[in-house]
């Protein structure tokens, strides 16, 4: 029968791994970190460099490993032995964990003694503590030089009380595999043999001698208060307990009835019990109501700032279960099948395209004659639009060398954009009379307009009178201020301010109307090609272009690419249009996607809360509401992401059978079939993911941080308390001793001159400071109280 770890694992194991567990998303952290480096890390080390153990190598010492493992009912671990000057044998791994003894503790330790060294480590295996254990083993030396400071998800929770207590709980470990080797030898004799060897002591220690050296020891340590507070400062910085500590440990554990009761099958214990006692614990604590300042000039309160990051934690959790992923996967496959079925191949005809160009002239003579401009043919429309909204830079590139031609002027003069950078090159030509190009090659050029003393007036006037308003303004608020002692409220002080900004901003109102007026009489090519001249570049064209532009993408030959786009294929703004149709089709089954998703979490959860509170009465709609909501965010990048590959599957299924093997077919058919909206949503969703997981990490580092804050400050609050308590008490005694030093007195002064009512009221004060009342106050009351049948009590 294997020995169950839960029945031997020590208290201060049990209960400082249990406060470390408290911190989930940490532990999911380190657990990664084990598997997909450490255990892959070290078994390249050890099958690198050392030799792998086996019946058939050194079986000496691998056949004692199988009958421990067996009794503590773990799978039998990879065994190595590492070439070493150090006496030590150490485990590791989570999911596949292993083994390794050095060459010097094989040489030191007897053969005898060893299975107790393997059952030690397998101890360690057998309760799960490698988790803790490897991050307290690279911690000794300090974060900076540990592996984990290159882990910001894991640096950022290990603040120095989380490891204190990570230390701490390694010490505690030590004992608990200590008991598994115990159980293993069925004595503690020869654990304490194997310590001693170890340590480096040679065979002339008396064993027994040692064990009673450390039963003193431990009587010493708990004879006080302070030999206690003493010891934990002296091993507050180690990862193992002292030798004599672990002595004790095993020799008494040994003797314990715990012990006995695991060997014979008759000890058990309540886990479920244990834990919910555990759960119990943490909601007082939780629960516990402590308003707290912070320190210093802080004004912060730690327990409304407790409060925020617990909300704002709770909105950015995940608590999706399997029902919820099942749902989202089963969303996203029914999305991909309605984009199959009805959506389909996106195709963009000559058909569309003539309907978006006619499209774009109606918009053009309805937009002219909006302005007043009411001619029938769309080439008077344009001739009209183009007198009314002239720009200073329309043909500065003509002649100036700089590598823009008739076809591609729109893309390469950024005013004609139909973005903010189009905007706001506008504003500079008019306020700075300079023109913005780039050529194909990704070159800048600016070119200063031609300006008349007139076009420098009516650029200036604006700003000087905008400059003298606000001057203004600033003078009589300070004339404000210094009257009434008051400064000016910030509502008022920005609208005035505003209302005297008030020329500049009609000034750039007018110029970003005459902007957009010039981008309309542009849109269906000029006068003399009415509806079939290259237009302005649409929106997405701009934008790539301009980012094209930037120094770090301008020599990677993208501008060029982009201008053959525009110029050679005609993808102009009307072109655009056709392409958002189609991206607008293939956005219907992402929308029914994700609204189905909401919907669905919707109506889920609300039977949940509504069966918990077995009704509508205090239902907790944050968990319901299928909105700023970690949960059905994952849920939407899982029916996202589902929906992609369903689709993929679909166009690359159809695109293989129509292409026959031929790959540019294949790769023309797929590329019409693939839903780019819904690619687009999978990626929108998954930053946002990233995004929420950082977030996350951040409010857990967050909530240590204040809840490391707060416990100081308990502490504070209650060494405070103890202060005065300690003051309060010794008041108290130093009146009950003067008290009773004054009744002595007044007894003694008394008995010396034989005056009776002073011993009596001598005695009155002592009995007072006793608590008592006394029986008599004189001579009269004590001769009364010796005449009745009342006993005396002294």
């Amino acid at each position: 029968m294997a020995y169950n770890a839960e029945l031997y694992v020590h208290d201060l194991d049990r209960k400082a791994f249990a406060a470390l567990n408290a911190f989930p998303k940490f532990v999911k952290l380190r657990e990664a970190y084990i598997t997909n480096f450490d255990e892959k890390a070290a078994k390249i080390s050890f099958m690198s460099s050392a030799i792998r153990l086996s019946e058939n190598q050194m079986p000496e010492i691998y056949n004692q490993l199988p009958p421990i493992c067996e009794k503590l009912g773990i799978v039998v671990p990879e065994l190595y032995y590492v070439k070493s000057k150090e006496i030590n044998a150490a485990t590791g791994g989570s999911s596949n964990p292993y083994i390794f003894v050095t060459s010097e503790l094989v040489k030191k330790v007897p053969n005898e003694l060893i299975p107790s060294v393997l059952a030690h480590e397998c101890g360690h295996i057998a309760c799960k503590h490698y988790l803790y254990h490897s991050m307290a083993m690279q911690l000794i030396e300090g974060i900076e030089n540990s592996p984990l400071s290159s882990i910001p998800g894991i640096r950022r929770f290990l603040t120095p009380t989380l490891i204190k207590a990570l230390l701490f709980w390694d010490r505690c470990s030590e004992l608990s595999a200590d008991r598994a080797a115990v159980l293993c030898d069925g004595k503690a004799e020869n654990m304490v043999d194997a310590l001693l060897k170890i340590h480096g002591y040679s065979n002339n220690i008396n064993r027994d001698e040692f064990i009673k050296q450390a039963l003193d020891l431990k009587a010493f340590v708990n004879d006080s208060k302070s030999n206690q507070l003493i010891e934990a400062m002296l091993t507050q910085g180690d990862t193992h307990p002292r030798l004599a500590t672990r002595a004790y440990e095993c020799y008494e554990f040994s003797k314990s009835d715990q012990y006995q009761g695991i060997l014979d099958g008759s000890y058990t214990i309540d886990v479920k019990k244990e834990k919910e006692a555990e759960d119990i614990v943490e909601e007082e604590i939780v629960a516990a109501d402590i308003s707290l300042q912070a320190s210093g000039d802080s004004d912060i309160n730690i327990d409304a700032e407790l409060e925020r990051v617990n909300k704002e934690l709770k909105r950015y959790t995940c608590e999706a279960d399997k029902v919820d992923y099942a749902f989202a996967v089963f969303s996203g496959i029914m999305a991909g099948a309605i984009d199959a079925i009805f959506i389909g191949e996106t195709k963009i005809t000559g058909k569309d395209i003539g309907l978006s160009h006619q499209q774009v002239n109606n918009f053009i003579q309805e937009y002219a004659k909006s302005r007043g401009f009411d001619r029938a043919r769309l080439k008077d429309s344009i001739s009209d639009l183009e007198q009314a909204f002239k720009v200073a830079q329309d043909n500065l590139w003509k002649g100036a060398g700089i590598g823009v031609s008739a076809k591609n002027h729109h893309l390469a003069d950024l005013a004609h954009h139909p973005t903010p950078v189009g905007l706001v090159s506008s504003i500079v030509v008019q306020f700075l009379r300079l023109g913005s190009f780039v050529n194909k090659d990704g070159e800048w050029h600016f070119i200063f307009v031609e300006t008349t003393p007139s076009d420098i007036i009516q650029v200036l006037a604006p700003a000087v009178i905008t400059g003298i308003l606000n001057w203004l303004v600033a003078v009589a608020e300070k004339k404000y201020e210094e009257e009434s002692g008051e400064e000016v409220p910030k509502a008022l002080h920005r609208l005035s301010h505003l209302v005297a900004s008030t020329p500049i901003i009609v000034e750039i109102a007018k110029c970003a109307d005459n902007w957009f007026g010039h981008l309309v009489s542009d849109m269906g090519g000029s006068k003399n090609t009415a509806g079939g001249g290259m237009g302005i570049p649409g929106i997405f064209v701009s934008l790539l272009y301009e980012i094209s532009a930037l120094p770090i993408l301008k020599d990677s030959g993208l501008p060029a690419f982009v201008d053959d786009l525009y110029e050679n294929h005609k993808l102009d703004l009307r072109h655009e249009i056709t392409m958002y149709k189609a991206l607008g089709k293939q956005a219907i089954p992402v929308a029914l996607n994700e609204i189905y998703v909401r919907l669905g979490f919707f109506v889920s959860h609300l039977c949940v809360e509504i069966a918990d509170h077995k009704g509508l009465k205090g239902i907790d709609w944050s968990n319901v509401i299928p909105f700023r909501n970690r949960t059905v965010k994952r849920m939407i990048t899982i029916s996202s992401m589902t929906f992609t590959v369903a689709d993929t599957a679909d166009a690359a299924v159809h695109a293989a059978l129509e292409s026959g093997g031929n790959w540019v077919l294949f790769a023309g058919r797929f590329a019409a079939r693939f839903n780019y909206v819904g690619a687009g949503r999978s990626a929108v969703a998954i930053v946002k993911e990233i995004s929420n997981e950082r977030k996350e990490a951040q409010l857990i580092h967050e909530k240590m941080i204040l809840t490391e804050a707060k416990t100081i400050q308990v502490m504070q609050v209650l060494e405070e308390y103890k202060a005065k308590l300690t003051e309060r008490v010794s008041d108290y005694l130093a009146q009950d001793i003067e008290a009773f030093i004054e009744g002595f007195d007044y007894m003694k002064e008394g008995l010396a001159t034989g005056n009776s009512d002073l011993v009596i009221k001598g005695n009155v004060v002592i009995q007072r400071v006793l608590g008592r009342e006394p029986q008599f106050t004189n001579q009269e009351e004590f001769d009364a109280l010796m005449d009745s049948d009342i006993a005396l009590q002294l």
